[in-house]
């Protein structure tokens, strides 16, 4: 292809202003008016970082064949479909269905299979590629379309006057109703009405299928279309395809899925609901998130009332191929003893055979003497292994340390910093205190924390320059006392005070004493 501009080179509106080629080659030369692009492609663009300003393109087309073209849109269907080529006369078309790429040498040397003339019966889900070959060997570039061929298990009809949730006009807010493992839900709504259901303004609703895949969803309103509490007034589907008539009262769903959620521009008031859904299990549902946790967790899994669960704790993929042949453990329903760390993979299979898609998660279990609580914190050594586990960088969450202050302390703008060990007298294995408030958060002071001292400290955690440490913080308790008392430390002081002091407690200077009752190194004295 060739450009023409009204300007040379990368001047204003000359042909340097096209750059980024998606397919082929572009070029242009400094003193000329005219980009070249050269390539082999049935499309590509070119994006201008300045106006451009053209007078002529010029297109050369090669003697490579168009693709082939198929007579039925890629998508997704609820029955076997049939499906032809289109291609240019002269041409013969070579197909795969197995994910390769078609390729052409000659009539005998060629990858994929001949097109016969007859439609591909499709049955399941099947990518199709192809190339149309011309009569001299040349070959198109490949057209692909991948063709999803739904299995319809059954459906769920959600009925106004039989189906209730909790809320009414009364008393809206979130509501729920589940049936035949199909769970509705809205955010904002009223869902025990005698009418319909409600689903307020910028509210959302989400459908939730716990046994097999959802593929459609029928939701018959009160009004028609774009109206006042018509279908139309559902929107933004997080998953799949919406769509409405305006001038019917039922929006269709079309996806293939376990949830997805829309969203009400206005008010929707529905009367029933149907959920169509597929053979294949949702995936299961394990009751408890992945992360890392301190000490035993237990877990359950759930996958619908009519399929069951294969899972495995070896880090070996589950599968199912009838009932006496597959990998891992069928589920019992009990609870699951997590006492290390383990990682499940968990797939639902159906009472057909048919499996669903894989779930994994990954429980990080820290067993530690403690458990980081102000009633049960932390030893220094349980400290070393939460920062372990929990970060390679950064800061833990706030957990309670306990330990006995083993070095010097120094304050510092109301904050001590010192190190604690397991013992009174260790010099390993330490966790420095960075500056910590003192008790209750307040200010701390020279004296209030000493060598010796069994301290639990609140803050959160971290490995920094090669060391395990607290970082701010404040010190929760010292020695068991948690509040302070105003006095910390008595110190006894020997020197004789051999001055005179009234009953008042004003000090007397022996040149003004006359006859009365003193006070004299801590005793009542008579000057007569």
């Amino acid at each position: 292809m060739e450009i023409t501009c009204t300007s040379k080179g990368e001047a204003k509106y000359g042909p340097g202003n096209l750059a980024a080629p998606t397919k082929g080659d572009y070029e242009f030369q400094a003193d000329g008016n005219v980009g070249t692009w050269l390539g082999n492609d049935v499309a590509f663009s070119l994006t201008a970082t300045k106006q451009v300003r053209i007078t002529k393109v010029e297109v050369t087309v090669g003697e490579v064949p168009d693709q082939p073209t198929f007579t039925l849109p890629e998508g997704q269907y609820f029955e076997p479909k049939n499906v032809s080529f289109g291609h240019e006369e002269g041409c013969v078309v070579i197909y795969t269905l197995n994910g390769d790429d078609p390729a052409y040498t000659d009539e005998t040397h060629y990858t994929g299979t001949l097109w016969d003339g007859n439609p591909l019966n499709i049955t399941k889900t099947t990518t199709i590629k192809a190339i149309a070959v011309s009569n001299d060997g040349k070959s198109s570039n490949i057209a692909s379309a991948t063709y999803t061929i739904i299995s319809i298990q059954g459906d769920v009809t959600f009925d106004v006057s039989v189906d209730k949730g909790s809320r009414t006009t009364e008393d809206p807010g979130e509501d729920m109703i589940t049936k035949d493992d199909v769970t509705i839900t809205v955010s904002n709504g009223c869902m025990a009405l005698d009418h319909h259901y409600r689903c307020y303004a910028d509210a959302n609703m989400t459908f939730t299928s716990a046994g097999n895949k959802i593929v459609k969803v029928e939701i018959t309103c009160t009004a028609k279309g774009d109206a006042k509490y018509g279908p139309g007034c559902f929107a933004n589907p997080t998953e799949g395809v919406y769509d409405y008539s305006t001038d019917k009262n039922v929006g269709t769903w079309i996806g293939n899925t376990d949830s997805f959620t829309l969203t009400a521009t206005k008010q929707v008031r529905i009367t029933k609901v149907v959920v169509t859904y597929s053979d294949t299990p949702s995936t299961p549902v394990l009751s408890l998130d992945e992360g890392i946790y301190m000490g035993e967790q237990k877990v359950t899994m759930t996958c619908g009332t009519k399929n069951f669960i294969i899972y495995t704790l070896n880090g070996d993929d589950p599968s199912f191929t009838d009932e006496t042949h597959y990998t891992g453990t069928k589920y019992d329903g009990t609870e699951l003893d997590l006492t290390a760390t383990t990682t499940i993979k968990a797939i639902a299979v159906s009472n057909t055979g048919k499996s669903s898609n894989m779930t994994t998660a990954t429980y990080t279990i820290v067993n530690t003497e403690g458990k980081g609580t102000a009633e049960s914190p932390f030893t220094v050594n349980d400290a070393k292994i939460v920062v372990d586990a929990l970060i390679t960088e950064g800061l833990t969450p706030v957990f309670y340390v306990k330990g006995f202050v083993v070095s010097e302390v120094t304050i510092d703008n109301g904050q001590a910093e010192f190190s604690i060990g397991a013992t009174p007298d260790a010099t390993t294995n330490l966790i420095n205190v960075w500056k910590a408030k003192g008790l209750e958060n307040t200010d701390c002071k020279e004296g209030d924390v000493n060598i010796g001292d069994e301290v639990v400290i609140c803050a959160k955690l971290q490995f920094f320059a090669g060391d395990y440490e607290t970082n701010h913080g404040y010190i929760y308790s010292i020695n068991g006392q948690t509040t302070p008392t105003g006095i910390q430390t008595i110190k006894a002081n020997n020197a004789v005070d051999n001055a005179f002091y009234d009953l008042q407690g004003r000090k007397i200077a022996n040149s003004k004493l006359s006859k009365g009752i003193y006070i004299h190194n801590g005793k009542k004295v008579v000057i007569k």
